[in-house]
């Protein structure tokens, strides 16, 4: 008869697997945050300050920036502006005269399309290539990402995020680019579409400065003297995270290294 005898495994054996273990949990961990849905954009932040982040995204026009940017001097408020790169290239003028009076460029992308329709390759290409352009133009460090029609998935952000990309969507949608009329957008900043989910602390408005959006330009100024009213300063999506404790859902990145370098 065959006597099978087991030996008691040594704490040596135990400590090292043990430690292997940890390992692949911590390894597991890590990427399952990146490419199983964990990862998120910013849509909001918690702040201590009445602070609200204002954005406007361009893909296309030349009548509504400039009447924009007219408003936002003469109001002394600098915003951030989510630039296509074609777009940029073709306004020039425009975007320098953005730089020039304080604003943020964050970018829109290169070609207005869906980014989660591609692969990771060619999100990766069509962001590096909004880079190459939009940098130079605004000697700016770009680093904040609106994908084109705010479209993400898991790659979407996980690429974006092994670049160096914060992707920032929005708490309050204006809705301007459906042309409701410019008291409707009042409205749908200022109240929100449900009881309480008008613009507040720690908040990023959408609004567009493209053509499609001719509301805005007569929306804006009610807008802004009716969240000054309340104690709110308006300021760039850049300096919001930088004031903030943390961002909102939790699983997004307000560091500004990527979440896969950590």
């Amino acid at each position: 008869m065959r006597i099978i005898i087991f030996k008691r495994p040594s704490w040596r054996n135990l400590a090292l697997w043990g430690i292997l273990l940890f390992v692949m949990l911590a390894y597991r961990e890590n990427v399952t945050s990146v490419f199983s849905g964990k990862l998120k954009p910013i849509y909001s932040v918690n702040i201590d300050s009445k602070a609200i982040g204002l954005t406007f995204d361009i893909s296309w026009g030349e009548k509504t920036a400039e009447p924009i940017l007219d408003i936002l001097k003469q109001e002394d408020i600098r915003a951030t502006f989510f630039l296509s790169s074609p777009w940029a290239e073709k306004h020039q003028e425009l975007v320098h005269r953005m730089v020039a009076e304080g604003h943020e460029i964050g970018s829109h992308g290169n070609r207005h399309i869906d980014l989660n329709t591609l692969a990771s390759e060619e999100i990766e290409k069509e962001i590096i290539a909004a880079q190459q352009v939009l940098e130079p133009l605004t000697n700016q460090k770009i680093r904040l990402l609106r994908p084109p029609n705010g479209a993400y998935n898991n790659k979407v952000i996980a690429t974006a995020d092994k670049l160096g990309y914060r992707v920032i969507q929005w708490s309050v949608d204006s809705l301007d680019w459906k042309r409701p009329g410019p008291s409707a957008v009042i409205n749908n900043v200022l109240n929100g579409s449900r009881a309480g989910s008008g613009a507040k602390a720690g908040d990023i408005i959408l609004f567009h400065a493209s053509d499609s959006a001719p509301d805005t330009v007569e929306a804006l100024p009610t807008v802004i003297k009716s969240l000054r009213l309340k104690g709110n300063t308006l300021i760039p999506v850049g300096q919001l995270l930088s004031k903030a404790s943390s961002t909102w859902p939790p699983e997004s990145n307000l560091k500004e290294e990527p979440l896969t370098a950590r």
